[in-house]
């Protein structure tokens, strides 16, 4: 059977609700990837974009993407599912020296329980930290995120790391496990 132009529609990002835990999630411009000859740019709904902060009415301290990995360059780095997802959770610089960089691993978790709730059907939450910055790294595996394997993009060298739902990692995949 051959596919119609609406199933070749855009899976969209699944929306976040506006309050995780005791962080705020408002709704911002999604920034698009810019044209580029090998991919394109997202289509509308592959990407949304956030200002985090942390209570109600606090400061913003971080800025959170969404993408769908398929149509993000990163789809070529890994066996990418049609519903697996690219979070990057980018911590604004703080106002003032003395402020302390916020501890997201709550928000982290929060986060993927949400995504996952909200889109059943995704087998994993990826993101992507530069290998050399390792606060994003250490940020990223306190919220349950764990390395998988580093990918050269065209920015320079990343990590990939994953979190997936509990449906995922618990399925035997090794050979003795498997039927003879």
């Amino acid at each position: 059977m051959t596919p119609t132009p609406a199933d070749r529609r855009p899976l969209p990002v699944p929306p976040l609700p506006g309050h995780l835990g005791g962080w705020s999630l408002h709704p911002t411009v999604a920034e698009h990837p810019s044209p580029d000859a090998a991919f394109g740019t997202a289509p509308a709904g592959a990407v949304r974009a956030y200002s985090v902060s942390r209570g109600h009415d606090g400061q913003p301290v971080a800025r959170l993407t969404v993408h769908r990995v398929v149509h993000h360059p990163l789809r070529g780095c890994y066996p990418v599912g049609a519903h697996d997802l690219l979070l990057e959770l980018v911590v604004t610089p703080p106002h003032a020296p003395a402020t302390a960089v916020p501890d997201t691993a709550e928000l982290l978790g929060s986060l993927a329980a949400a995504l996952f709730a909200a889109d059943p059907s995704c087998r994993r939450i990826m993101t992507a930290p530069a290998v050399e910055d390792i606060a994003a790294q250490e940020r990223y595996a306190a919220g349950g995120f764990r390395p998988v394997a580093e990918a050269d993009v065209r920015e320079g060298t990343v990590l990939l790391m994953v979190v997936e739902p509990e449906q995922v990692t618990t399925i035997a995949t090794s050979l003795s496990d498997m039927p003879h």
